[in-house]
């Protein structure tokens, strides 16, 4: 009964968390692109075809679809915040892997500063590079269907 303790309360198993490595992350985040090049609109929703494909890059891992969707969902959440910095004027530095600004554009963003001043985010270019493409696929998407709309208003039938 691996990944599970007890809680104290009774015979209740309580799912212990998954700790995750970098290079675990790193498949992580491969194994969701490749899901997102088979169905670009179901990108990091996919969680079963990420699984299967994450339990083939670390056999030994096997960590469960829960453990995948929440590790995937804060991932997410860590890109959203440097994204929203780096456009308020922030930078990334490749080097070190973290934001860097200046003390005035931390304490702007008091708040959202703390939780990632001098913290790494090394898969921070990786998921630029996939949401780049997402967001590209997405608009082109839009375009189609914006083309096709004026196409059906068009169509005019009168009957005598």
């Amino acid at each position: 009964m691996d990944r599970f303790g007890r809680n104290g309360v009774g015979n209740v198993a309580v799912r212990r968390p998954v700790r995750w490595s970098r290079d675990e992350e790193r498949a992580l985040i491969e194994c969701s692109e490749t899901s997102m090049h088979r169905n670009v609109y179901r990108a990091f929703r996919d969680f079963e075809l990420i699984e299967r494909l994450f339990n083939v890059k670390c056999p030994m891992k096997n960590p469960g679809i829960a453990a995948i969707q929440n590790h995937l969902r804060s991932l997410m959440r860590m890109y959203k915040k440097v994204h929203y910095l780096l456009e308020q004027g922030f930078t990334f530095d490749v080097e070190t892997n973290q934001v860097v600004g200046t003390d005035e554009q931390w304490n702007a963003v008091e708040p959202l500063g703390r939780c990632v001043r001098n913290r790494e985010f090394p898969h921070f270019p990786k998921l630029d590079e996939i949401m780049i493409y997402k967001r590209q696929q997405e608009a082109a998407r839009n375009d189609r269907e914006q083309e096709a709309a004026p196409m059906e208003c068009e169509i005019f039938i009168e009957f005598a």
